[in-house]
């Protein structure tokens, strides 16, 4: 599961920048959503995998 706060009553699909962390003693990934370089909302997930299915217009470089 993925939780998607949208601060602003915006869409995910208007994201054009997240920016993601891992905290290993949670398990999960958090990070901020931005659009135009302003933070729009924020996320949390345990799963690479969602965060990915999540932002489809986005590019990840997991290196």
């Amino acid at each position: 599961m993925i939780n998607i706060d949208m601060w602003y009553g915006g869409n995910k699909k208007e994201a054009d920048k997240i920016d993601i962390t891992f905290y290993p003693n949670e398990g999960k990934y958090r990070g901020n959503i931005y659009k135009n370089g302003k933070a729009i909302g924020d996320y949390s997930c345990k799963d690479s995998v969602l965060l990915e299915k999540a932002f489809p217009q986005l590019t990840f470089n997991w290196n």
